[in-house]
């Protein structure tokens, strides 16, 4: 038997989602073993004087816990 843990991780890029997702999984990758999902929950912007200024992405990260 296994047990997953789900942590909430927000990725932010200047350039665009896709690059927000990407900072998320590097991320996780880097401090977290056996990750079997990254599942993005929420998008959204920052404003900046009525401009985009940063793409969020809030995600959910399951990973298993070691014995």
């Amino acid at each position: 038997m296994s047990v997953v843990k789900i942590i909430e991780l927000v990725g932010e890029s200047t350039k665009n989602w896709d690059d927000a997702i990407r900072v998320v999984i590097s991320e996780a990758q880097k401090s977290l073993r056996g990750i079997t999902r990254i599942g993005v929950k929420e998008f959204d912007v920052r404003m900046n004087k009525d401009k985009v200024d940063v793409f969020r992405v809030r995600a959910e990260v399951s990973f298993r816990i070691e014995r």
